[in-house]
């Protein structure tokens, strides 16, 4: 990754323009979990990034979706929220407002969240 290009960062505070709250169901226990998305910007290299985030469950960190515009940049935040959601069904059951459907769709490759306008390497 180079050093003027910031795709992840555990310490960084997202100042969020949308956040929807799920319930994450264990054997044993119910708590929240948040997915926060920020307000897209331009990337220094160019096209347009939009911070996301998902507290409650997996590491937290602050990650980036990149886009050709503010709104794919939203879009493919949204994508790898759903792909991330549901890779962590096999540890909990995940609901929104009491339904299995959480609101993100997660069935295309780009959801992966990497930079697909970013040389190889600069994105992980």
């Amino acid at each position: 990754m180079s050093s003027d290009i910031k795709e992840q960062d555990d310490t960084e505070e997202l100042e969020a323009i949308a956040e929807r709250t799920l319930t994450a169901t264990t054997d044993d226990k119910a708590f929240d979990v948040l997915v926060r998305f920020g307000k897209p910007t331009p990337h220094p290299k160019g096209d347009w990034a939009c911070p996301y985030q998902i507290a409650g469950i997996g590491d937290e960190k602050v990650r980036r979706a990149f886009g050709i515009d503010a709104v794919q940049a939203l879009q493919l935040a949204m994508l790898a929220t759903g792909a991330i959601l549901s890779a962590h069904r096999k540890e909990v059951k995940l609901a929104f407002l009491g339904e299995s459907h959480l609101g993100f769709p997660n069935n295309t490759k780009e959801a992966s969240g990497n930079c697909p306008y970013c040389k190889s390497g600069d994105a992980e």
